[in-house]
């Protein structure tokens, strides 16, 4: 008669140690579980069985249930994904006494410890291994009895390991283990089986410290099964209708410095447009000075620029990439353009962009470790203020406004290219607050330096491409605007970034 009973483990991990084997010296771990193990549990749970029911039953019950299972023969499918879990140790307590147990040392009752090893198997819980066993010894009936231990089988190997094991009236699998009597060649693993002629006094026998197989059970071997290659599936965020702003949660070992900001922003950028580009031609790598020039003027709302090379003049219609700061810690990146949602093609390229770390630093030897991670964030995220549509009088700088042009010649101030002025000249050439009157620009802070963006074709003809000056700014307006309010040298790229000053707001 054949059997197969199919088991899981709820928590997705098999802890147990073979038999008389030293956790720390232990080299292959119980897998597949062993039959002995299953006989043992069987019986065990068997005088729980009878202990719950009442009646009568027939005296060889259980010799005859023992007689079927160690006579039968085992067949095993493993599930593909099963893996050897990290190595754990662990401190467990044992006897309750003095510590230290030295008479003349001073000490306190408490629990001893003792170190353990966990060598676990890690098991999907969604799947199940299932067991083949044929004997000649089964019956209807004696399968019944089986089916009631199996019931109440709550553990399997150590307390921990919980699980549910049962009969199956049939399996979708075949078998991809096999036992044998001899270790013929290498990468077969013991595994503990019942002998034929073992007793009932055998399978119940407590402890046989003396032995290193115990009475009444036999060594066979076993060759796991191939593991198929692990891949990384990539889990990116699906694209959404009507997008405009797409948001990034960051993670980092070192946080970014503020003055970072557009280093950080046009790397990611960079890597947005590579994507983009390869989507759009189906080439491996093309620069966009390569690009065909249709392809080129229908990625220009990405990229800023024509497909001459010329920047986009007038109220910003291209994708604008974007720290967002909190108490001097970033903690979103933003792509924002508000002239027009992002199409799939758009976000494709922005999601699988950040699915790679960047580095925040300059060229050196710590840029590969100053990384950041990016975490692609969903609608349920409220946008960040500024982003949300609300209107304000007040805004102040969230990043260094870095004017456009410079403010000082010989020391002194020109007065055209003033902050104030400029901002003014700005505010409208930008569209911003075309009804809503400018009352003041006030500096807020001590000013600082930052990094700037620097475009390649303007990289090597500049004298001086190192961090400029930056300004803490506060903007007063006669009616409230609505942003996002973004102004200054490469405003594009996370700097001159203003928020709605909710402190200094009208009550």
């Amino acid at each position: 008669m054949r059997l197969v009973l199919q088991q899981s483990f709820p928590l997705g991990r098999f802890h147990a140690t073979p038999w008389r084997v030293n956790p720390f010296d232990d080299p292959y771990g119980e897998w597949p579980p062993s039959p002995w193990r299953l006989t043992r549990a069987v019986v065990a749970r068997w005088y729980q069985w009878r202990r719950e029911t009442a009646g009568t039953w027939p005296e060889d019950e259980v010799e005859s249930l023992i007689r079927a299972l160690c006579a039968s023969d085992y067949r095993f499918y493993l599930p593909d994904q099963t893996r050897h879990s990290m190595i754990l140790r662990q401190y467990h307590p044992v006897e309750f006494g003095w510590n230290p147990a030295a008479k003349k040392a001073a000490g306190t009752k408490s629990y001893g410890t003792s170190l353990t090893q966990d060598n676990a198997w890690c098991v999907p819980p969604d799947e199940s291994l299932f067991w083949f066993i044929e004997g000649d010894n089964w019956t209807p009936e004696l399968a019944e009895v089986l089916n009631r231990c199996l019931e109440r089988i709550v553990y399997f190997g150590r307390a921990e390991a919980l699980t549910s094991i049962c009969r199956s009236d049939a399996a979708l699998v075949s078998a991809n283990v096999t036992l044998s009597e001899s270790k013929t060649s290498g990468g077969l693993v013991p595994v503990l089986v019942p002998s034929p002629d073992a007793t009932r006094t055998d399978i119940e026998r407590v402890t046989q410290a003396a032995r290193n197989i115990p009475q009444g059970a036999r060594l066979l071997y076993a060759r796991r099964p191939p593991r198929p290659p692990t891949r990384e599936v990539p889990r990116r965020a699906p694209t959404r209708p009507h997008v405009h702003l797409v948001q990034f949660a960051l993670g980092w070992a070192v946080a970014p410095e503020q003055r970072a900001t557009a280093r950080l922003t046009a790397r990611f950028r960079a890597a947005v447009l590579r994507n983009l580009m390869r989507m759009k031609t189906k080439a491996a790598d093309v620069r966009w000075s390569d690009a065909p020039a249709e392809v080129r003027e229908e990625i220009a709302g990405m990229t800023g620029k024509d497909s001459q090379g010329v920047p986009l003049r007038g109220p910003r219609a291209h994708a604008e990439f974007l720290l967002w700061w909190d108490r001097d810690v970033p903690t979103r990146l933003l792509v924002w353009r508000g002239a027009r949602p992002f199409d799939e093609d758009e976000q494709e390229s922005i999601l699988r962009a950040a699915a790679q770390e960047f580095s925040w630093a300059v060229a050196g030897p710590d840029a590969e470790a100053w990384k950041i991670k990016l975490i692609p964030l969903d609608t349920a995220v409220a946008p960040p203020p500024g982003f949300d549509g609300a209107s304000a009088t007040i805004w102040r700088t969230l990043t260094p406004y870095v004017p456009p042009r410079h403010q000082l010649r010989g020391g002194r101030v020109r007065e055209p290219e003033s902050i104030e002025n400029q901002i003014r000249r700005e505010l409208a050439m930008r569209g911003y607050a075309s009804d809503a009157k400018l009352l003041s620009v006030k500096e807020i802070g001590q000013q600082t330096w930052v990094a700037v963006h620097v475009p390649r074709r303007e990289a090597e003809s500049r004298s001086a491409i190192g961090d400029r000056r930056g300004y803490w700014v506060q903007l007063v307006f006669g009616q409230p605007i609505v942003g996002p309010i973004r102004l200054g040298h490469s405003s594009s790229f996370g700097l001159g970034l203003f928020v709605p000053d909710l402190l200094h707001a009208p009550r």
